[in-house]
């Protein structure tokens, strides 16, 4: 059975499991552990969690959120979703979409925001997303080095 929920503390297994999932998610991470330091800033922000699927104790799923303010609003900004390849069309990655939705409502956010990309052959994920109820918004994303 699938149990969706917050890492509230580090373990060395997850951290490992989530570099293996992060590779699924983008060919630039190369499967290492996740780095401790970041693991246990994002579990102790009262901004950011981990939220984790896990089927018997064994990581099959994650996404990070975090809340983004401005003067008018809170928004929940959703990162890094990602069910293991063995598990996809199982309902994983719905679960977890619904824990981000009930986090950000938890939190005083109006709305959840959040990049997707169909390179890389991820077409899939553009169409898991407008299936679950999100638009795709007209925008100009930059990004800068720092």
């Amino acid at each position: 059975m699938i149990e969706i929920g917050p890492m509230t503390e580090y373990d060395g297994e997850i951290a490992e499991a989530m570099g293996r999932l992060r590779q699924q998610l983008s060919v630039r991470h190369d499967g290492s552990p996740i780095d401790r330091d970041k693991l246990e800033e994002l579990i102790e922000s009262p901004y950011h969690d981990v939220i984790m699927a896990l089927d018997d104790g064994k990581m099959v799923g994650m996404v990070i959120v975090s809340i983004v303010m401005s003067t008018l609003d809170r928004n929940v900004y959703m990162e890094d979703l990602v069910v293991d390849a063995e598990c996809r069309g199982q309902g994983v990655g719905g679960k977890l979409l619904e824990a981000v939705e009930a986090w950000g409502r938890s939190k005083g956010c109006r709305r959840l925001e959040f990049t997707s990309s169909s390179r890389d052959g991820k077409v899939g994920a553009r169409d898991f997303y407008e299936a679950h109820g999100a638009a795709v918004r007209e925008t100009d994303f930059y990004r800068v080095e720092l």
